[in-house]
């Protein structure tokens, strides 16, 4: 899944790029740079060039957040939570950093903790379509499909990414159509191009079939 943390990451690349200069001359971290690390999979060298870094404000919170990313590819989830956490201090709006926070608990499948950060989140973004996705398997990885159900039929169609169609599609294998799971995935890959590979990723993680 952290695979699509890349997508997380990037969509705040613009936050991060945008902040004003913290720096005195050619102090400024080479961001680019460091997202070229990540998408070439050198993990250790994203942690090594943001440990380097010493910024503030929020370009220290976008960093510190890819930080958290590069360790969560690393399955160093303790370390990785608490670069997520040293970034929401710095920056509390920072949607990326409170996402991942939940996306340890997700990846580590302590999906009761998982539901309880992403539902606290949805409190003051109810429209947010990942969140109402990530809810969604939660409760239907903890079994509770009575819930999942209610989640699912409260999400918006076609909505603005490929969340509806990928949460029918969960649905549909947990209750062993895969046929018709993939005529979702489908759909999705076609209305949505290039926009979901945080959300194969996420099915990867949980096993599910491609």
């Amino acid at each position: 899944m952290l695979e699509g943390l890349k997508t997380i990451v990037q969509i705040f690349a613009a936050l991060a790029i945008a902040a004003a200069p913290l720096y005195g001359a050619g102090e400024k971290p080479d961001i680019d740079a460091i997202l070229k690390l990540f998408e070439k999979k050198d993990y250790d060298g994203v942690v090594a060039k943001v440990d380097e870094a010493g910024s503030a404000g929020d370009e220290a919170a976008f960093l510190l957040n890819l930080k958290g990313a590069a360790l969560t590819k690393k399955k160093d989830y303790p370390a990785a939570r608490q670069a997520f956490q040293q970034a929401l201090q710095l920056s509390p709006g920072l949607f990326a950093a409170a996402f991942n926070i939940g996306e340890t608990d997700f990846l580590q499948r302590n999906y009761a903790n998982a539901l309880d950060w992403f539902r606290s989140m949805l409190v003051s973004d109810p429209r947010n379509e990942l969140l109402q996705f990530k809810i969604f398997l939660c409760q239907l990885q903890l079994g509770d499909k009575e819930a999942a159900g209610k989640t699912l039929s409260k999400m918006r169609y076609p909505g603005d990414s490929p969340a509806w169609y990928y949460a029918q599609a969960a649905w549909e294998i947990s209750a062993g159509d895969k046929g018709k799971a993939k005529k979702y995935i489908t759909a999705a890959r076609s209305i949505f191009p290039g926009k979901t590979e945080l959300f194969d990723e996420t099915f990867i993680d949980l096993g599910f079939p491609k």
